[in-house]
């Protein structure tokens, strides 16, 4: 299955519109729980293993890609952290499969959106030091968010 990653300012607000183009398998994620395009790659990747391999924690990989991302084994806690709200402005996503739906009707692409600057460090990382760089920041977060501890079924 093809998997296709992405990024940018949200061109509505209407949060409702926003979360019609949710599915399955398209993922449409807050950007400020995302630390760098990598990390988003590694998310939907995971997803998309978790559920090949029989060890998701959810049945949609839409959904899983918020788990990886945040560490949670939660799906509340997952969308509390990472889903889009009101106050959204710039998203990441993650479709899997063909582009049934066309995101560039609520999407303008920008990838600086996914800024490891942009990142939200408070909910996952607030013991990291301020004063390490980005990629380390960044190498950190990916190990973090990788270890998801699941369980195969």
């Amino acid at each position: 299955m093809e998997l296709t990653v992405g990024c940018g300012h949200l061109k509505i607000n209407n949060l409702d519109s926003i979360l019609s183009f949710v599915s399955p398998n398209l993922a449409i994620i807050d950007s400020k729980s995302i630390c760098g395009i990598e990390h988003l790659r590694q998310a939907a990747s995971l997803s998309l293993s978790s559920h090949k391999n029989g060890f998701n924690l959810s049945k949609d990989k839409s959904t899983e890609v918020l788990l990886f991302l945040t560490a949670q084994r939660q799906i509340s806690k997952a969308l509390k952290l990472a889903g889009v709200n009101k106050k959204t402005k710039s998203v990441g996503w993650v479709l899997y499969g063909d582009d049934s739906s066309n995101l560039t009707e609520i999407i303008k692409e920008d990838i600086s959106v996914l800024s490891i600057s942009n990142y939200d460090f408070s909910n996952l990382a607030s013991d990291i030091d301020i004063n390490f760089d980005d990629k380390l920041k960044q190498k950190i977060i990916m190990t973090r968010t990788a270890t998801l501890p699941v369980q195969p079924r």
